[in-house]
C-alpha cells in the first residue's frame, strides 16, 4: 500500500511539473556551451582576418604633411650665465587641405571566411600659410629653418604601393621612411624641406597609393579640411568623428564629401612638441561586408529557454488533456532537438548565410519533433498544434532577429501575447481532477 501510494506521488502532475522545470533549467547549460562555441567561432574568423591584413596591409590612417621645426630654448640667469637649454619641435598644420580618394576594394576568401581589402588612391594637396611662430608663446626659443622637415603619417607602412613625392612650390623634395619625431605619428614617411623656403607661403602636392583593409580613414588637419571619396562599393560606413556632408550611396557604389574647418577640432593650427593629439579628427569610410550570422545566432542562442520552457509547458498540457503519460527523458530529447537548432544555424550559416540557414534549421528541427510528437502519442490533431508551435515560435524569432532598433519592443509585445495564450489555455484544465 505504501509502494503504491509512492508511485501515484511520483506519477502525479504536480511532481511532473517540477521535475520538467528542473530539467529545464539544467537544459540550458547546453545552451552555454553553444554560445562558447560561437565566440570560437568569432575568434577564429577574427585570426583569419588578421593574418589576411598582416600580408595585404591593415586599416589605414593618412595624415598630414604636418610642417616641423626644430628649437631650442634657452634659460637665462643673472649676469645672462645659461641655465639650461630645452630642444622641442614646433608643429605647423596647413591652412588648406584637400584630399580626394578612390578605392577599389577586391573580396578575398580564405577558407569559408571573406574579408574586403582595397587600393587606395590618394590625391592630397593645399597650402601652408607663412609660419607665425609668435603663437607659439616661447621666450628665448632659436628656430633651425635649415633642419626643417615635413611629415606625413601612416598607419600601415606595409600598404605603401608608389614612390610618393612631395611637391613644394613646384620643387619636388625627397621622402624617407619613418618619422622623424613621434609627437604626431607613430609611423609614417618624412620630406626634408632642402632648399624650399619656409618664411613664406607654401603650395604642396602628393599623390600615395596604398593597400588597406575595410577602412580608410583621414586626419582633418588643415585649416579648412576637404575630403572627398569615392568607389563602387555598395555597402560603406561612414567612421571617424565627422559625417559627411554630402553622400550618394546606389547599388554602384558611393560618393562622400566631407567639410571641416579648425573650429570643429579640439586644437589649434600650431603648437610644441606633444601637446595636442590629433587622431580625434578622423573621418573614414569602412567597406563592410554585412557578415552578421554571428551576432544573430549568438542572440537566438538567448531565446532557447522560452524554446524549451513552452515545449515543455506544451506537453504537459498534452499529457493532462490526453492521458498519455510522457517520460522526463522524453522530454529532454525533445529540448535537445531544441539546442540542436542552433548548432545547425552556426554551422550552416558560415557556409550559406544567415537567412537561408535558419530556414533549413527550422524546418528540419520541426520536422524532427513533430515526427517525434506522432511516435509518441499517435494523435495527429496533436502533432499538427506542435507543428503550428514550432513554426510560430521560429517565425517570431526571425522577425525578432531581422529588427535592430524596435526588437525589445517586438519582442516584448510578443512575449506578452505567448503568456496571455497559455494563461487561457490552462482555463480549460482541470488541475485537480488526477485520481
Amino acid at each position: 500500500m505504501e509502494t503504491k501510494s509512492i508511485q501515484q506521488f511520483l506519477n502525479s502532475y504536480s511532481v511532473k511539473m517540477i521535475i520538467v522545470s528542473g530539467l529545464a533549467i539544467m537544459l540550458l547549460i547546453p545552451s552555454f556551451l553553444i554560445q562558447d562555441v560561437i565566440r570560437e567561432r568569432i575568434a577564429l574568423s577574427q585570426t583569419v582576418k588578421n593574418e589576411l591584413y598582416a600580408q595585404w596591409g591593415g586599416k589605414q590612417v593618412v595624415a598630414g604633411p604636418v610642417l616641423n621645426v626644430p628649437f631650442s630654448v634657452t634659460e637665462q640667469g643673472e649676469n645672462n650665465q645659461v641655465i639650461k637649454e630645452r630642444h622641442g619641435v614646433a608643429h605647423f598644420l596647413p591652412e588648406k587641405l584637400k584630399t580626394e580618394g578612390v578605392l577599389f576594394p577586391e573580396t578575398r576568401q580564405r577558407g569559408i571566411y571573406k574579408d574586403v581589402v582595397y587600393e587606395g588612391k590618394l590625391k592630397i594637396k593645399g597650402s601652408f600659410a607663412q609660419p607665425d611662430v609668435s603663437q607659439l608663446d616661447l621666450q628665448n626659443a632659436s628656430y633651425n629653418w635649415g633642419a626643417a622637415y615635413f611629415t606625413i603619417g601612416v598607419s600601415d607602412m606595409r600598404g605603401i604601393k608608389n614612390l610618393p613625392e612631395l611637391i613644394l612650390n613646384g620643387e619636388k623634395c625627397k621622402v624617407e621612411p619613418g618619422v622623424a619625431d613621434t609627437d604626431l605619428f607613430q609611423s609614417g614617411i618624412t620630406i626634408k624641406a632642402n632648399s624650399v623656403d619656409l618664411k613664406q607661403p607654401l603650395s604642396f602636392e602628393l599623390e600615395l597609393v596604398l593597400n588597406g583593409s575595410e577602412d580608410l580613414a583621414i586626419e582633418a588637419l588643415g585649416k579648412t579640411s576637404e575630403v572627398s571619396m569615392q568607389s563602387d562599393w555598395s555597402q560603406p560606413g561612414f567612421t571617424g568623428g565627422f559625417l559627411p556632408a554630402n553622400r550618394l550611396v546606389t547599388s554602384k557604389g558611393f560618393t562622400a564629401d566631407w567639410q571641416v574647418t579648425h573650429l570643429n577640432r579640439n586644437f589649434p593650427q600650431q603648437w610644441i612638441d606633444r601637446k595636442f593629439n590629433t587622431h580625434e579628427a578622423k573621418l573614414g569610410v569602412e567597406l563592410l561586408i554585412p557578415v552578421d550570422h554571428y551576432q544573430k545566432s549568438m542572440r537566438s542562442v538567448k531565446y532557447a529557454i522560452l524554446f524549451i520552457a513552452l515545449n515543455f509547458i506544451i506537453f504537459i498540457f498534452i499529457e493532462i488533456k490526453s492521458k498519455i503519460r510522457i517520460h522526463p527523458f522524453q522530454y529532454s530529447l525533445v529540448a535537445f532537438a531544441l539546442l540542436i537548432f542552433y548548432a545547425l544555424l552556426t554551422s550552416i550559416g558560415e557556409q550559406i548565410g544567415f537567412n537561408l540557414a535558419y530556414l533549413i534549421s527550422a524546418v528540419a528541427v520541426t520536422t524532427l519533433i513533430s515526427w517525434y510528437t506522432f511516435t509518441m502519442l499517435r494523435n495527429l490533431r496533436m502533432v499538427v498544434w506542435i507543428t503550428l508551435l514550432q513554426t510560430g515560435l521560429y517565425l517570431f524569432l526571425f522577425t525578432i532577429l531581422q529588427l535592430q532598433d524596435y526588437a525589445l519592443l517586438a519582442g516584448s509585445i510578443g512575449l506578452f501575447v505567448i503568456l496571455a495564450i497559455i494563461m487561457r489555455a490552462s482555463q480549460q484544465i482541470n488541475w485537480y481532477s488526477e485520481g
